[in-house]
């Protein structure tokens, strides 16, 4: 069984763009700390000093500035026009040494905020870890195998990836199993406005199209290089009929035309969760993806959210936890923009100033798998693994 992680409230260092985690003395040795003002701009950190950061101040610092958080992480800033999120009591130190413009920002938020959500249990259940045999029913009497990603329709119906094929869940709780040819066993999941499903394979990297008269067929075979996955990947899909696929292990996310043809949205560039456009652009360890209303798309890497604009523009939002096993991430997105995590023990709301509310479900929050809005604005969550694989509802 997982284990769960301590409840953590406030938000630590969340390098955007240039900076990346290193070792460093985070300003122990500077004396107390002083700034410059710049007319008409944020205050700029001088060269040789240690700023002291207050909830809700910016400040600009040159490249080679130390960011050392009051929970002992520490990154160094690189390159220019960066942001990093840190929380009030971080402290900002700029070597003697530092050359150059100040236009990296350090912004300071306020702690995480705590609220209370309700969960409801529409569907699923019985022994934990799941590993089930799959039956169709209503409720409680239904059974997954286990849920991977979940999708919703515009009808109010949900659909799961599960471990015998499709899963159709009615909003009153009703689950069957759609007909499929041939059997449509996938990980990642993700449905167009045609009605077409695109599946992930199990064991092979071919991304397989549902057609609406149940027939599937491999729609995208190679898409990793001929070389089946060792993580589990997740899918979305644009109005446009464009597909998009996390890859946790290559930490970027790729992109499939409608008429099937692969790019490289964002990521596989230098550094560790470095902030770019396109192939300079860096992830940790992308899970989940969701589109928010202006057409971003909004990334659980691993230990943050990151919104990815159409051009493969890559910002950092906020720092989240890292979960124990980091690929299953969550992630899903409503209708003003704010973006829904799961942790091992919370639900970590992030809105798109990256400011963070933890949630704390009244019960306690199984272990999370996967997390969709449904067409009639709530959240809905997939469980599994440390807990019944059930689906859940959840009230906000």
């Amino acid at each position: 069984m997982r284990a769960a992680l301590l409840l953590v409230v406030m938000a630590g260092l969340s390098a955007c763009g240039g900076g990346s985690g290193g070792a460093a003395n985070g300003g122990a040795s500077q004396t107390a700390a002083t700034t410059t003002s710049t007319p008409g701009a944020f205050a700029t950190v001088a060269a040789g000093t240690t700023h002291l950061m207050v909830a809700n101040e910016t400040v600009l610092v040159q490249a080679g500035a130390v960011i050392s958080g009051p929970d002992g992480s520490t990154i160094t800033v690189n390159g220019q026009s960066n942001t990093v999120n840190v929380v009030a009591g971080t402290k900002v130190t700029v070597p003697a040494t530092a050359t150059g413009a100040a236009t990296n920002q350090v912004v300071a938020r306020a702690a995480s905020q705590v609220a209370l959500a309700v969960s409801e249990a529409i569907a699923g259940g019985g022994r934990i870890g799941g590993g089930e045999t799959p039956l169709d029913g209503s409720g409680s009497q239904a059974r997954f195998g286990g849920i991977y990603q979940l999708v919703a329709d515009k009808a109010g119906n949900l659909f799961a990836s599960d471990r015998n094929g499709i899963r159709q869940i009615t909003p009153y709780g009703a689950v069957t199993t759609l007909s499929s040819t041939p059997s449509a066993a996938f990980g990642g999941l993700a449905l167009d406005a045609a009605g077409n499903f695109y599946g992930t394979g199990a064991g092979d990297d071919t991304i397989y199209r549902r057609t609406p008269d149940g027939v599937v067929k491999p729609w995208f075979t190679g898409w990793n290089g001929g070389v089946a996955p060792q993580a589990s990947v997740q899918l979305a899909v644009d109005g446009a009929g464009n597909v998009y696929l996390s890859d946790y292990l290559g930490k970027r996310i790729l992109k499939f035309s409608a008429a099937g043809v692969r790019s490289v949205l964002a990521g596989g560039g230098p550094g560790d969760g470095n902030d770019g456009v396109g192939a300079q652009a860096a992830f940790h360890g992308p899970s989940a993806l969701a589109f928010d209303a202006s057409g971003a798309l909004l990334v659980n890497d691993s230990d943050a959210v990151r919104r990815v604009l159409p051009d493969g523009t890559v910002k950092t939002v906020a720092h989240i936890p890292k979960r124990i096993i980091p690929s299953d991430g969550s992630i899903a997105v409503d209708a003003a923009g704010n973006a829904y995590v799961a942790g091992d023990s919370d639900l970590r709301q992030v809105k798109p100033d990256g400011t963070v509310i933890v949630r704390q479900l009244m019960g306690g929050l199984p272990y999370t798998m996967t997390l969709v809005f449904g067409s009639d604005g709530r959240l809905y969550a997939g469980t599994g693994w440390a807990a019944p694989v059930q689906l859940l509802k959840i009230e906000l």
